[in-house]
């Protein structure tokens, strides 16, 4: 049986040429062996997908809220060089909210208009009578979006209003859950409330003038006791200046302040959802010390400030036993001179 013949034209030549095209040259010619894939085959490389695709996100997530718990202690850093330029100018640190209030102690509240704290929010508080500052959502008030952080006292030092809001705090409604919900899209961090125009130096050591009993500790089980006379050292690594604070206490609710006290809570933002959602869940947060390093640590998820104070030793104010600590605080706070030197707003 004769081979076909495939006749081509040469244009260089111009001669016709003839090719035999044999069987093992035929191009259309399956090749030997070549298959699809069966179902078989398919399902499994699919289920093997799906497996991997299973691994591989729960490690995207913690990668991801790894990145932005560094990020987070990043710009707590940075907001404590901004306290330390202000130490070194004015010899003490800002001035926080409690501050003002804690003055009547010594025998009256002092207002607190915008630009006396280190947040610059303002606040109506006279005595325990109080008026709402800004409107709701906080982060849509123009009023309160040009008082915060623009008008703290620690912002000429910064000009950078990123750096006072934590990269996973988005703004919006706040919410009671363990990773805090929404913020007021301008501040994710509270100073210790007990610390305004102290100097650092004075913060390195406190003797207990009054007995703080059964005072409770981070882990929800143990407490620590102070007595009259007791002398606690305090070092500077070890001292939280700074916090992040959980939005639904006090930060983008009634009060949208920097302020952190005794009854203010932890937003535990860096945790995987699947930690959030375990029976006694605890969370990574950010906190700043007073030598200025920061730290992501691990905490029982809404922890309280009076545990973290009891932690290092510091006093608080709203005691869970007892009553409210005047004695001891009285000896903390920052008493000023005079009477207040501006005028209510």
């Amino acid at each position: 049986m004769n081979s076909p013949v495939r006749r081509a034209h040469d244009k260089e030549t111009g001669l016709d040429t003839h090719t035999h095209i044999t069987p093992d040259s035929n191009p259309n010619k399956p090749v030997p062996g070549k298959t699809g894939f069966t179902l078989v085959e398919l399902l499994v490389v699919i289920s093997i997908i799906g497996l991997l695709v299973a691994i591989l996100i729960p490690s995207l997530s913690r990668a991801r809220h790894a990145v932005s718990s560094v990020s987070c202690r990043s710009n707590l850093k940075q907001l404590m060089n901004g306290m330390h330029y202000y130490v070194a100018d004015h010899g003490v640190l800002p001035g926080t909210h409690s501050l003002f209030y804690m003055q009547a102690l010594f025998g009256g509240a002092w207002s607190r208009p915008s630009g006396v704290t280190w947040d610059g929010a303002r606040d109506r508080m006279d005595g325990l009578d109080y008026t709402p500052a800004y409107t709701q959502p906080h982060h849509l008030d123009q009023e309160f979006v040009d008082h915060v952080p623009g008008k703290g006292t620690v912002f000429p030092y910064l000009k950078d209003a990123s750096v006072y809001v934590c990269p996973a705090d988005k703004p919006g409604p706040a919410t009671n859950t363990p990773t805090g919900g929404g913020g007021n899209g301008r501040l994710s961090y509270s100073l210790n409330a007990y610390i305004g125009y102290k100097s650092p130096e004075s913060l390195q050591s406190f003797t207990y003038v009054a007995d703080s009993l059964d005072n409770p500790l981070p882990d929800g089980e143990h407490t620590r006791s102070f007595h009259a006379g007791q002398k606690v050292a305090i070092a500077p690594a070890n001292f939280m200046t700074m916090f992040e604070e959980h939005p639904n206490f006090h930060m983008n609710t009634t009060w949208p302040e920097g302020n952190f006290n005794g009854l203010d809570k932890l937003a535990t933002r860096h945790m995987p959802a699947r930690d959030s959602a375990k029976a006694n869940p605890t969370g990574r947060t950010g906190i700043a010390f007073l030598d200025g390093h920061a730290e992501g640590r691990k905490y029982p998820v809404q922890t309280e400030g009076k545990a973290l104070f009891t932690e290092f030793g510091q006093p608080y104010f709203w005691r869970s036993n007892g009553p409210v600590d005047q004695e001891n605080m009285k000896a903390f706070i920052k008493k000023l001179d005079g009477p207040c030197p501006w005028e209510a707003e």
